[in-house]
């Protein structure tokens, strides 16, 4: 016998005896059927008309409502007849089986489980006095009041470090908690330009004269108290007199170092940065390259010299 799909022959020992294997059965009856095709078919459980691949078989065809519910039933530890299905759709179990489409932690990718939700309202109990509650809208209405309480703290200008240890007592959950809350956090940028313009940070860019009658720009009010310092002792120094190329391991690039402070009488580079702006791993960075070519350094931040 010949088989009708590959044209190979058999012994006609398998099925009808119209093809040699099961591969073959199968493949011949989809090798006329392009990819991507799709048939009319009814969902088995609900009857709703779905559309599947051609090559699909209809006895196991399910929408997704019900893929979902069937995904769960066999999953579910309780008996498959102790279970209503219409719990499974669309409803949720924490507030009163209130709809997810008309829930506002849901709508915004704040409720991804019931395990993450639950955790996410811990946290907010724990750090901003949460009123966790089984009623759905006593719980939005303590939650927005927060979210609004701490939006309005930003916006008149108080720092992220201020907010932190003010509401949540410490500055390691501040992060966490804004996420929660759907907050922005501010970057570095922005933390200290806030600063500069609530005067948290006296900054001053301006022409100085020095002892000797050289006219140096500093950029900061740290630099200038430091630049006073020097005048007082007498010390010979320049200001961004300096450029320095150095491997910045953070952005994986050679880049140019303009030192702040060199004082040619003892050979040092001096760098003047404030907590704000002091970036340990690039100033690390620099300093490598200082001392490779032989400088002596020191790094002053707010006026006290620290070592890194």
């Amino acid at each position: 016998m010949v088989c009708e799909n590959c044209g190979k022959e058999h012994d006609g020992s398998y099925g009808s005896g119209r093809f040699c294997c099961k591969e073959c059965a199968k493949s011949f009856s989809t090798k006329n059927i392009i990819k991507g095709q799709l048939k009319e078919a009814k969902c088995i459980d609900c009857g709703k008309i779905i559309y599947i691949d051609k090559r699909a078989s209809n006895k196991k065809c399910r929408c997704e409502e019900c893929k979902k519910i069937n995904y769960l039933i066999k999953r579910c530890p309780i008996k498959k007849e102790n279970i209503n299905k219409i719990n499974y759709k669309n409803n949720c179990n924490i507030f009163n089986n209130i709809d997810c489409n008309n829930c506002y932690f849901k709508q915004h990718n704040i409720c991804k489980s019931k395990g993450g939700i639950l955790y996410k309202f811990k946290t907010l109990q724990k750090y901003c006095n949460l009123n966790i509650s089984s009623d759905y809208n006593i719980l939005l209405e303590d939650y927005l009041n927060i979210k609004y309480t701490i939006q309005k703290m930003i916006d008149n200008g108080l720092s992220m470090f201020e907010i932190y240890t003010k509401l949540f007592g410490s500055s390691k959950r501040g992060s966490t908690i804004l996420n929660i809350l759907e907050l922005n956090n501010r970057s570095i940028s922005e933390s200290v330009a806030n600063a500069y313009i609530q005067g948290r940070m006296n900054y001053k860019d301006t022409y100085h004269i020095t002892w000797n009658n050289k006219e140096v720009y500093l950029r900061s009010s740290y630099e200038l108290d430091y630049a006073k310092e020097l005048d007082e002792q007498q010390i010979d120094y320049e200001v961004e007199s300096l450029k320095i190329k150095y491997w910045d391991s953070k952005l994986l690039k050679y880049r140019q170092a303009i030192p702040d402070f060199y004082i040619p009488s003892i050979n040092t580079i001096i760098e003047i940065k404030s907590t704000w702006t002091l970036d340990e791993q690039n100033m690390k960075d620099k300093m490598k390259a200082y001392l490779n070519l032989g400088y002596n350094f020191k790094c002053i931040c707010n006026h006290k010299e620290i070592f890194l």
